[in-house]
């Protein structure tokens, strides 16, 4: 039998949040914590804390008050709420693991994705002696397939100048996502697909923070210039 479910509690305390603290964001509240929705993992399959962002801290935390780290919180918008209902679905997802064939992603290629989002090893490597692998993905960019690599770790980033298969990758057209999610790399390349931008500017916009989902190098998640002057985002 179930002897607690914490759904109630999570619910409850949520619409607190909702009601009470200006935060203009998507939010997962679970536990104790208040993280950042397009950060945020699912880590435990039955646990109580089964939610976490491994790569940011929780945006506050619920004790006998409630602590709220607003160094952290994203800036009010300037404009009213908008949606961008309309983002390009046929994406699909690539996770390596040891031994597999490059046909599939050959297959990819002829399939005329707009997106591929591929899950590397680490800081960005892959098999160093699959050339075919480099090759596969190579075709699957000149079949015009945005590829984007992130990390298959919980914690940490893509950094594809680290190794030389990551170079290779590089070279090749495959963008960086930081330390994107899965999900969230997914997502934001769907909607970035949907502005129909150019390469340059689709590669820009993966590699910097749109809404604090990635952790640039040089600037804060929330406070980003590049964002705020350029229009064909329509943020």
């Amino acid at each position: 039998c179930e002897v607690y479910n914490d759904a109630r509690r999570n619910l409850l305390v949520s619409l607190i949040f909702a009601g009470l603290c200006e935060i203009p964001e998507v939010c997962v509240f679970f536990d104790q914590f208040l993280f950042r929705g397009n950060r945020t993992k699912k880590m435990d399959s039955g646990g109580l804390n089964a939610f976490d962002t491994p790569n940011f801290p929780p945006l506050a935390t619920l004790q006998n008050d409630i602590q709220i780290r607003h160094d952290l919180t994203r800036n009010h918008p300037r404009q009213r709420f908008r949606i961008h209902p309309n983002l390009k679905s046929n994406i699909a997802v690539l996770h390596l693991v040891p031994g597999f064939n490059d046909d599939c992603i050959t297959a990819m290629a002829n399939a005329r994705l707009e997106g591929l989002v591929v899950h590397l090893y680490g800081t960005g490597n892959a098999p160093s002696e699959k050339e075919s692998l480099v090759d596969a993905l190579r075709q699957v960019i000149d079949n015009g397939t945005a590829v984007v690599a992130v990390t298959q770790c919980m914690r940490g980033a893509v950094n594809l100048e680290q190794y030389e298969v990551g170079k290779r990758l590089k070279d090749i057209g495959v963008m960086n996502g930081g330390d994107m999610t899965i999900e969230a790399a997914t997502t934001k390349l769907g909607y970035l697909l949907s502005r129909n931008l150019s390469r340059q500017v689709l590669e820009r916009g993966m590699s910097e923070s749109i809404r604090g989902e990635l952790t640039n190098s040089d600037e804060t998640t929330h406070k980003i210039p590049f964002m705020s002057r350029d229009f064909y985002f329509g943020l």
